[in-house]
């Protein structure tokens, strides 16, 4: 089950990663494959500083999946990062900021490493009484 929550880490981390760099280098590009339309310049500020923070995240959460026991704060990181990514998309739908079309794709990619961080977390076993 570790191996597991090792490649769920290292997966969830390549993929923050990935957005940060995009949301950096081609946030046009980033924006047109969603649906959204090119924004004022300052808002090219912002997407770099949040694709810095996911960036820095990614790293030390591939650090953290080489002992996730020992890291385990980095674990509960990821977990509560990912469920609010989903609570917060879900909220910019409601709002009418977004539409399902553009952030449907990271509630789902979000929902899924959720449930499974929740389930490959590590439980300590209750202690037998000998």
């Amino acid at each position: 089950m570790i191996k597991s929550l090792k490649a769920a880490l290292i997966i969830f981390a390549a993929l923050a990663i990935l957005q940060g760099l995009i949301l950096i280098a081609i946030p046009d590009q980033g924006g047109a494959w969603l649906g959204f339309a090119k924004g004022p310049a300052f808002v090219y500020n912002f997407l770099a500083l949040l694709g810095l923070q996911m960036i820095v995240g990614g790293f030390f959460l591939i650090i953290a999946a080489k002992d996730p026991i020992r890291n385990i704060l980095w674990v509960q990181y990821a977990i509560a990062l990912a469920i609010l990514m989903v609570a917060g998309n879900g909220y910019s739908i409601l709002r009418g900021y977004v539409t399902f079309k553009q952030a449907g794709p990271g509630i789902i990619m979000d929902a899924i490493f959720t449930v499974a961080f929740l389930i490959l977390y590590p439980r300590r076993k209750p202690h037998s009484i000998q």
